[in-house]
């Protein structure tokens, strides 16, 4: 009889683990025990937590921000913290797999992520584009996107994100060591942050790094003298450089919300 009945409690646990709570399941979920599996591929998406859209940042601008949240498929997780108007920390830590399936039950079970679909396309339509917070899911091979135009209520995305940035035990200082720079000639701006840039001094040339017009790779202590600097100013921060101001922009693989993958062998 006590066989029976522990064999009975196994069942329900069994049947709550792989349903969930309220009916919620993981879409493409495969046998009991094993019902979480993500792409390990390091370049892929597995969670995003971000904010998209608005009219007020330029997208070469918007090229160095990085999401609130990203999980990647290496289990690779990297995150904001924000200490106070323009500065911004960035750091990351690398998770177990058993961190990352605690957080995406946490999402399907408790956070009920998908019963929000996504529904910024059938939003009413505004002279600027609305600026959106999103969530991105990809478990078991199946993408999902939810966004603010889903019915959460006012505080969804700050648990989900702060769920997020909650994972890591062992939380490290991310500043790069290598990335991409571009920058761009921009007109004069008095209301903007100014900060003199000697090309000679620093090894970098922004001038001509404009006129390549591409992102250029950098390996040199640049890459975290300008990283900082973008972290601690405003976004529309430029750099003087012989009477010619300069927007700046720095794309770290994996780490910005956009990059160009790092050079081969690199």
């Amino acid at each position: 009889m006590r066989k029976c009945l522990l064999c009975l409690i196994g069942l329900i646990a069994l049947a709550i683990t792989a349903c969930g709570t309220g009916g919620e399941t993981i879409p493409g979920a495969s046998a009991p025990g094993n019902l979480i599996e993500w792409d390990r591929n390091p370049n892929t998406i597995v969670f995003r937590a971000d904010v998209t859209g608005g009219s007020s940042t330029d997208p070469f601008l918007a090229a160095s921000e990085i999401p609130a949240c990203t999980i990647y498929g290496d289990n690779h997780v990297v995150w904001t913290n924000e200490l106070g108007a323009f500065n911004t920390q960035v750091l990351e830590d690398r998770l177990t797999d058993d961190q990352m399936r605690t957080f995406v039950n946490f999402l399907v079970l408790n956070r009920q992520i998908y019963n929000y679909k996504a529904r910024t396309d059938v939003a009413p339509a505004s002279s600027t584009a609305p600026v959106v917070e999103t969530l991105l899911l990809f478990v078991n091979n199946v993408p999902h996107e939810t966004d603010a135009f889903s019915g959460w209520d006012g505080q969804y995305y700050q648990e989900v994100v702060q769920s997020c940035r909650s994972i890591s035990t062992a939380p490290a200082l991310y500043v790069p060591a290598a990335a991409w720079i571009t920058a761009r000639v921009v007109e004069y701006d008095p209301s903007a942050t100014a900060l003199l840039w000697d090309a000679a001094a620093n090894g970098l040339d922004l001038a001509a790094l404009a006129a390549e017009g591409n992102p250029r790779w950098i390996t040199d202590r640049n890459v975290a003298v300008i990283w900082n600097i973008l972290r601690t100013s405003p976004p529309n921060i430029q750099f003087n450089q012989d009477n010619l101001q300069y927007w700046v922009s720095v794309q770290a693989p994996n780490i910005t919300r956009e990059s160009p993958p790092a050079p081969s062998g690199s």
